[in-house]
Formats: C-alpha cells, sequence, structure tokens
C-alpha cells in the first residue's frame, strides 16, 4: 500500500488550521496537528486527523513531508497592553523555536516549512501612504504590527540557519470566511448601519479562506528551488473599509447611515485602533507570477459566496 504523505500542523485548532487540516485529511494526507488541547481537537476536526499535545510526543519513525507552523494568538484580541504585547510575540516566537530544537533531534527532517506571517508586517501606512502598492519585497516599518511580523519571521530564519529546512513565508491579509474568524466582527458595523469608520479610505487587504487553503497547497506542491521565500496571501483586488461595508451592506440589504470618528476610535482601542483606521495596500505578487488562479479575486464574489443563505 502507498503511504499517505505526512503534514504536521501547529496552530491546527484555530479558524485557519482546522479548514487547513481537513483539506489535507480529504486530500488523503497524513494530518498530525499539535495543539494544547489534543482531545478537544481531535473532536472538533473529526476522524482521520491525529492531534499530539507537543512535537516530542511524535513517533521517531513519523517522516513528515511538510510542517505548516500557524501558531499565535490573535491581534485583533485584547487590549495592546505591555503584557498583551509580550503574549503575542511569545505565542509567535516559542512554537518556531520548539521547532527548531524537536528538528535537532528529530532525523527525518520534513521537505519544506512553511510558515505563517501577515501583511502587518509592511506597517500600517498613513494616510499619504495608502496609494502605495506593497509586495513582497517592500520593506517594513517601525510601529508595533510590523516590528511583530519582523521577529516572527526572525525566529523562523533562525530555524532555517539551524535545520537547513527550506521555508517559505505567507503573509496573510484579513482572512474572510464561514464559521468565525474575523468576518461577523467586520459585518456587525454594517448590520448596525454604520458605513465610514475614520475616513472610510484606509485599505482592506483581505482573503477568501478557500483561497489560503487553495493557496497554502499550491506553495506545497510547488518545486523547492529556494530555501527562502515568501509570498503575501491576500486578493488581488484590495478595497477600502468604505467600499468594504457598502459591498456587504447591499448584498445584506442593508441602509448605511451613521459613521465612526477616528478620535473617537482611538479613544476607544488606542494604538490598536491602527488596525482599523489604517492600512496599506498589499499585492500576491509572487502568487500570481507563479500561476495561481485565485477563487475569489473580486470582494463582490467573495461576500456573495459568503453570505449567501
Amino acid at each position: 500500500m502507498e503511504q499517505k504523505p505526512v503534514v504536521i500542523l501547529l496552530g491546527g485548532s484555530g479558524f485557519i488550521g482546522s479548514h487547513l487540516a481537513r483539506d489535507f485529511a480529504q486530500k488523503n494526507w497524513r494530518v498530525i496537528v499539535v495543539t494544547r488541547f489534543p482531545d478537544q481537537t481531535r473532536d472538533k476536526l473529526g476522524p482521520g486527523i491525529e492531534t499530539l499535545a507537543a512535537l516530542a510526543h511524535l513517533d521517531p519513525s513519523v517522516q513528515p513531508d511538510l510542517l505548516i507552523n500557524l501558531a499565535g494568538a490573535s491581534v485583533g484580541e485584547g487590549r495592546w497592553n505591555t503584557a498583551r504585547k509580550r503574549t503575542l510575540l511569545a505565542s509567535r516566537q516559542g512554537p518556531t523555536q520548539q521547532i527548531t530544537q524537536w528538528l535537532k533531534r528529530h532525523a527525518h527532517k520534513p521537505r519544506l516549512i512553511i510558515q505563517a506571517s501577515a501583511v502587518g508586517f509592511y506597517g500600517n501606512g498613513s494616510r499619504q501612504q495608502w496609494q502605495a502598492r506593497c509586495n513582497e519585497s517592500s520593506a517594513p516599518q517601525d510601529v508595533f504590527v510590523s516590528r511583530l511580523c519582523q521577529l516572527w519571521e526572525a525566529s523562523a530564519q533562525e530555524l532555517h540557519r539551524e535545520s537547513g529546512v527550506p521555508v517559505a513565508i505567507c503573509r496573510l491579509g484579513v482572512v474572510l470566511g464561514k464559521g468565525g474568524g474575523i468576518l461577523p466582527q467586520l459585518l456587525k458595523p454594517v448590520r448596525l448601519g454604520i458605513g465610514r469608520i475614520g475616513s472610510g479610505q484606509q485599505p482592506v487587504c483581505w482573503i477568501h479562506m478557500d483561497d489560503v487553503v487553495a493557496a497554502i497547497q499550491f506553495i506545497a506542491q510547488q518545486p523547492v528551488d529556494q530555501p527562502w521565500r515568501v509570498f503575501n496571501l491576500t486578493a488581488p483586488q484590495a478595497t477600502t473599509q468604505q467600499d468594504f461595508a457598502q459591498t456587504a451592506a447591499r448584498l445584506l440589504h442593508r441602509k448605511l447611515w451613521l459613521s465612526l470618528p477616528a478620535g473617537l476610535m482611538r479613544t476607544a482601542m488606542g494604538e490598536q485602533a491602527d488596525l482599523v483606521l489604517d492600512g496599506q495596500y498589499v499585492e500576491p505578487a509572487r502568487l500570481l507570477a507563479e500561476g495561481y488562479r485565485f477563487h475569489y479575486p473580486t470582494l463582490d464574489a467573495a461576500l456573495e459566496n459568503l453570505l449567501k443563505g
């Protein structure tokens, strides 16, 4: 009997990870999810997916083809005080450092490691920068969310140097999917009639969950011809916050008649308001250049799929 390819997934119990785990299982991979809550995760993900409490518990004879690390606490949850910032960093660096140590002991190394990051790497540009287009070679900025991503990716670079395993970085945009994630939060103001937040012209770099899963599958199947690659996982058609609200309102049959001033948002959220009031246009240049075809390249198509029924 032909052996199934093996994928090890950290962060597999989260919103993106659970979709990815099920997709790999459906494609006849052996899926091993490393999670702090193996029993609950096994029940959540369903049959055919294995769970472990730690990489150290993996049978030494297992020969993984692919390792995907999605682990990291949400930047959208919890006020960005000093303690929360430490948690956000530790939840990203810790798992990556654990992978590095595990690879030193495990005889069978994966062909490729796919490491999550975020388009926050490019910072939340001010209004003067909103017309610029970022690609994978664009520079980071000296703001918290960018520094967080830089340190996250630096841990992955150390992993690569220590293990020699090629790494593909996936800088994720705002992931829109059914059954969780940030979409309900984005739709809540629309349902309340709120259209513009701040200027409304701030960029929103989004991507449909189906394209996140398919793009990661695409990257996993590409020949590994470079030891370090970076991919932006965003839809080709970025939008503005106001356009997002108007598109959602049309599909939900809601009227928009209110706006939220930037000052109110900054009073309520502090530094974290940058996530809502600022942004960057980030292009999936490398994915497009390598031939990936998006299932949902436009916001209209994505939201119509997600909001129907």
